[in-house]
């Protein structure tokens, strides 16, 4: 058998409980079986095997940015199908077989997750504020931010995004007890979007006393909001001293000047 290349984002402690299953994932992994391993992961009973295929096709998808096509694509529709009906079963592995932070529970959510943030649209918006909302494990939460990023993509004023699911993101971006990368995640969720409530909670996160979010919402407000927070990112550039502009705040004072170029100002 071949030297195994990638068996999964979140099942390498987990067997599948099947003799023949276990076969076809570690022969997947070492690319000595292609689509017909992956549909037999993917269609199985398994949990952790479904998992394993949902997993394998994010990998492949996160490998196409590279110009190389995706093995699986013909068949997004059945794993977007699956993955929906991932998130209406129990978590596995169960609560009471994680640990006191949460541990594992709930994978296969997670794995879900991940290719809803590909192949998810805003038909999805209502099931990733449910899990937003809910306690759950550090991946199934970073997951979710993932997917909560396709829900919301490109829609603005005419067709709006999820009300719910912004007010969730909004909440987990102001939330002070949360991880740093938790709550830039979920700021990031508002790429593509050009929608005026949107506009107005990023006008609020400029002005947080945090650059890690400072820089990003500034990011979206040059890009999809200047027209109407013009005065929001002159006063948030115009309080930096010379010793607050660092690469990232200089990356972000040249976005402005090459917008104010396009509009054929001065600068």
């Amino acid at each position: 058998m071949g030297e195994m290349t990638f068996d999964s984002f979140y099942w390498a402690a987990y067997g599948t409980q099947d003799a023949h299953l276990d076969e076809v994932r570690a022969r997947l992994a070492s690319g000595t079986v292609g689509v017909d391993g992956f549909l037999e992961l993917l269609q199985s009973d398994s949990v952790v095997a479904v998992g394993v295929a949902l997993d394998h096709y994010r990998y492949e998808q996160s490998l196409t940015r590279f110009g190389g096509p995706h093995p699986y694509e013909e068949y997004e529709s059945t794993v977007l199908e699956v993955a929906r009906r991932v998130l209406t079963m129990p978590p596995y592995p169960p609560r009471d077989a994680g640990d006191a932070e949460g541990g594992d529970v709930g994978l296969n959510h997670a794995s879900a997750l991940r290719v809803l943030g590909d192949l998810g649209d805003s038909s999805d918006a209502s099931v990733i504020s449910a899990v937003l909302r809910a306690d759950n494990s550090p991946e199934v939460f970073g997951a979710a931010l993932w997917a909560a990023g396709a829900a919301l993509l490109d829609s603005d004023d005419v067709d709006p995004p999820d009300a719910q699911l912004v007010d969730v993101i909004a909440e987990v971006i102001f939330d002070e007890s949360r991880r740093m990368k938790d709550r830039v995640d979920a700021l990031l969720a508002f790429n593509h979007v050009q929608n005026a409530d949107v506009g107005e909670i990023l006008a609020r996160v400029a002005r947080l006393p945090h650059k890690e979010l400072e820089v990003e919402a500034l990011a979206l407000l040059i890009g999809y909001y200047l027209d109407a927070h013009r005065s929001t990112v002159e006063e948030v550039i115009g309080s930096w001293s010379s010793h607050d502009v660092d690469g990232i705040r200089k990356q972000i004072l040249l976005a402005f000047e090459a917008a104010k170029n396009r509009r054929g100002e001065d600068v």
